[in-house]
């Protein structure tokens, strides 16, 4: 019983553990910088996203998140929102 306590415990602090060391992670932004910068290309995204004169530039916006997200070292955000 014992034993299995101890391996719960470490597999539910390892668990906890590992979203603390993304480097993109938007979550993180507060106390990581390369999070702040895929931060800043996510609010940029969306808000171009969302106005309503992008329609027929949306590949642009596309493009330019992808490029702030290349730039930032952050490729990996870009599968939240593939090209459509």
């Amino acid at each position: 019983m014992n034993k299995f306590a101890i391996v719960t415990a470490a597999a539910l602090f390892a668990g906890m553990m590992t979203p603390a060391f993304a480097d993109c992670d938007t979550r993180n932004a507060d106390e990581d910088k390369q999070a702040a910068a895929a931060e800043k290309c996510e609010d940029t995204f969306l808000r171009r996203q969302n106005d309503n004169g992008v329609q027929d530039k949306r590949g642009e916006v596309y493009d330019a998140f992808y490029a702030c997200n290349a730039k930032a070292g952050c490729s990996e955000n870009d599968k939240r929102h593939p090209k459509q």
